[in-house]
């Protein structure tokens, strides 16, 4: 979906990248800044301590997942697609957006439409609460982030023990559901949303 043509995107960016300069205690040491992003990476990268290397998936058939909460319950994308996962920053809403868009935001010197799961996937909600973190996806053609309530980690579950669905989750939208874990973490299709350019609102 493409924005209103009223929208000042040079000014836009501007605004965001200010924002972000003056929220960043790391802005004035660049280097101190890259190595919070290696140690950062990293930590994503790890294997959870003490998983049996069996239940991984060593030869390929385990799901690397990023974890996150919304409303009280798990959700998870594999972490092929994930390029950050962090605090939320400052978000600017925008008149005439989609529901399902809560705003934009900078993001290494690009604007980024955030989008809100729980109206954009119709998911149930079983606890109320604020997001507070922030997960960027980024497929071969499209960037977006999503807002989420807070970042669990990186799980690996085996892809046979996925259940095709859980009672009470409901038909997401576009079958953007992949499966469900054993501990009944739900795990979204991210290749299927990146593929879908009607998720986002285009700045040009």
């Amino acid at each position: 979906m493409t924005a209103p043509d009223r929208f000042d995107w040079d000014a836009i960016r501007a605004r965001l990248a200010r924002s972000a300069g003056e929220l960043d205690a790391d802005a004035g040491d660049p280097e101190r800044g890259r190595a919070l992003l290696r140690t950062r990476a990293a930590a994503l990268a790890r294997a959870p301590q003490g998983q049996d290397p069996q239940e991984t998936g060593e030869d390929g058939t385990a799901l690397h997942l990023l974890v996150f909460e919304i409303g009280g319950a798990r959700y998870g994308l594999e972490t092929a697609w994930v390029v950050h996962a962090g605090a939320l920053p400052p978000l600017t809403a925008l008149p005439g957006l989609p529901n399902h868009v809560a705003g934009i935001a900078a993001f290494r010197g690009r604007v980024l439409a955030v989008l809100e799961l729980r109206t954009l996937l119709s998911l149930p909600v079983t606890r109320l609460s604020e997001p507070t973190a922030l997960v960027v996806l980024q497929g071969d053609s499209m960037e977006f982030a999503l807002q989420v309530d807070a970042i669990v980690g990186v799980q690996h579950y085996p892809r046979a023990a996925m259940a095709a669905g859980l009672p009470g989750l409901g038909a997401l939208r576009a079958g953007y559901l992949l499966g469900v874990a054993p501990d009944r973490t739900a795990v979204l299709d991210a290749r299927r949303m990146l593929a879908d350019s009607t998720l986002v609102v285009h700045s040009q």
